[in-house]
């Protein structure tokens, strides 16, 4: 009897998670380096309320702008160096950005935009199929909120097309601690704060009021010293003005080339010797860092 009591303490255990919230996706937009889908929680056959500021319309040069300002922090170099990089590229951006702005305007106030986005990461010799998966929701008072689940992550091998792609289990707006976190840098975002104060990693929220105005910011006007700029002379008709010339120290040009080849060519020899290339690919991009040395 006992055997059996803990039999159906473990089911209804098993049986409650599995009746938990779940996200429920419809796709609205696919090709083979995106897949865009809208999402809502449910339990029980019912939606939970989020309140979202959906369906939202955001202006795709806003959207461009918040992309091309998200930045995070990533490892390079053989030393394992900090540096701060952008999250989409610039291919990324151009073909995500209308797919978004399309979703959030579809979206209804329980719904947020869930996308992942394909690229081919560079690195110092190769290129690298990596992937980017996050979501996309407005709050009330004009508040974009962008969370991933992983930034610019590799792909494995099976990874050749995001239609059809299967997204993280993991809710983005839960991740503490993160390898990759964002650099929240523009002056028109922040990162999210969770109730306890602490900074969320991979979270930031925009004020579109202020990304709107840094999309428009115009040149600010020169400066008055004072003193009156001298005149500008125009050339008279038929003479020529010889072009100024900047001289570049060509022997300093010259020596930092051959030292960034000659790096490459060591890292080259290390991947050869490690086996993570071929014999083939090592002669053809030993010869390709050859022919740059004149």
């Amino acid at each position: 009897m006992k055997r059996i009591a803990v039999l159906l303490f473990l089911c209804c255990v098993f049986f409650s998670a599995c009746a938990g919230p779940k996200w429920v996706r419809t796709t609205v937009a696919e090709q083979h380096e995106f897949n865009i889908s809208l999402e809502r929680s449910r339990e029980k056959g019912v939606d939970i309320p989020r309140h979202y500021d959906h369906p939202h319309k955001i202006e795709i040069s806003d959207l461009r702008k918040l992309m091309k300002d998200l930045k995070y922090v990533e490892e390079s170099g053989f030393m394992g160096e900090e540096k701060q990089s952008p999250v989409f590229q610039t291919a990324e951006i151009d073909r995500l950005a209308p797919g978004l702005a399309d979703a959030l305007a579809k979206a209804g106030p329980s719904q947020r935009v869930r996308f992942i986005s394909f690229n081919q990461g560079k690195t110092w010799i190769f290129s690298t199929p990596r992937k980017t998966e996050g979501v996309i929701f407005v709050e009330p008072a004009g508040r974009l909120n962008i969370a991933f689940n992983f930034i610019n992550s590799k792909r494995e091998s099976t990874e050749t097309s995001a239609i059809d792609t299967v997204y993280s289990s993991r809710d983005p707006l839960d991740i503490k601690i993160s390898d990759t976190p964002l650099s929240a840098t523009a002056p028109y975002e922040e990162h999210h704060k969770y109730k306890s104060g602490k900074k969320a990693p991979m979270w930031v929220v925009a004020d579109l009021e202020k990304l709107k105005e840094s999309t428009g910011i115009e040149p600010a006007p020169a400066v008055e010293t004072g003193e009156k700029a001298a005149p500008v002379v125009a050339p008279r008709a038929g003479k020529k003005v010889a072009p100024v010339e900047k001289m570049a120290p060509r022997q300093a040009s010259e020596d930092m080339l051959k030292k960034d080849i000659k790096d490459k060519l060591k890292f080259l020899k290390e991947l050869l010797d490690e086996g993570l290339i071929s014999e083939e690919d090592y002669a053809a991009k030993k010869q390709e860092l050859l022919d740059k040395i004149k």
